[in-house]
């Protein structure tokens, strides 16, 4: 047994963290098996992409280029289950209240996972302005 889940699982025996807690905490810091995630996410896309292109004609117009890396909003994904639970409250309270519908405690990787797995070329035309592309390569 590793020493994270160690420590994981003598902080639920003091009842310093709460079951759900531990749980989150035990799946941030465990390996994935051979042969599954890591080895389909090698072969899957690697890098999320947001291309901004200005409008046909519009010489003034802003182009933007943004390629993030797969792995790191995964590694975020995983630091999002070390927040307490009094926290993520008051982060979706404060979500909800600035109108984004994102409820930190249902939060699960697998979904963004499986988003990022159909997400197809996304193209977004901004009043005709701008053209919006979100994909993964």
């Amino acid at each position: 047994m590793s020493e994270e889940k160690r420590k994981i699982l003598e902080m639920l025996a003091d009842k310093k963290i709460s079951v759900d807690e531990a749980e989150r905490l035990l799946a941030a810091v465990s390996e994935p098996p051979e042969g599954g995630a890591a080895t389909a996410g090698a072969r899957g896309p690697k890098y999320l992409r947001v291309l901004v292109e200005p409008a046909p004609g519009d010489p003034d117009g802003d182009r933007v280029n943004v390629r993030v890396p797969l792995n790191l909003v995964r590694a975020g994904l995983k630091f999002a289950s070390f927040i307490p639970a009094q926290v993520r409250d008051k982060v979706n309270s404060e979500l909800k209240e600035k109108g984004v519908p994102f409820d930190m405690n249902h939060f699960n990787p697998q979904d963004v996972e499986a988003l990022l797995v159909h997400l197809n070329d996304l193209t977004v035309e901004v009043d005709g302005k701008e053209k919006v592309r979100v994909f993964c390569e």
